[in-house]
């Protein structure tokens, strides 16, 4: 599964984003929550977590950060504070609505029985990216 916890940074497919995330300009945040908000095929696990990474910087953003949020993420939103808008937030809370709804990771928690401190941790997620 590459992942070890139902937080959004407890996987290799985030961690590994986040290891580049000071490269990733604003465009490129709302291109992958773009992208897993409206693409109509099955969600692959890997963009489903790479997408839960985007929206916790949209959280921060929003002034709502993960407990222990990453050092990169304060570090890309020192550097772009103006990234949040209305419509970046609710392209987050639609991204996290897919990955909740459809796909490879609601999946796999699914099978490993955990699904439902997942879909706690997204919902969490999503309150703060929304509020």
């Amino acid at each position: 599964m590459g992942g070890w916890g139902t937080g959004s940074f407890e996987n290799d497919d985030a961690a590994d984003w986040l290891a580049h995330l000071g490269t990733v300009a604003p465009d490129g945040l709302t291109q992958i929550l773009v992208q897993t908000a409206d693409n109509p095929d099955y969600l692959e696990a890997p963009a489903a977590r790479v997408a839960v990474a985007a929206a916790e910087v949209v959280a921060a953003l929003n002034g709502s950060p993960a407990p222990a949020v990453p050092p990169a993420i304060v570090e890309w939103t020192k550097k772009n504070p103006k990234a949040c808008t209305p419509e970046l937030k609710a392209l987050a809370v639609r991204a996290l609505d897919r990955v909740r709804r459809n796909s490879e990771l609601k999946d796999l928690w699914l099978e490993a029985d955990g699904l439902n401190d997942w879909i706690v941790a997204i919902q969490d997620l999503q309150a703060r990216v929304g509020s």
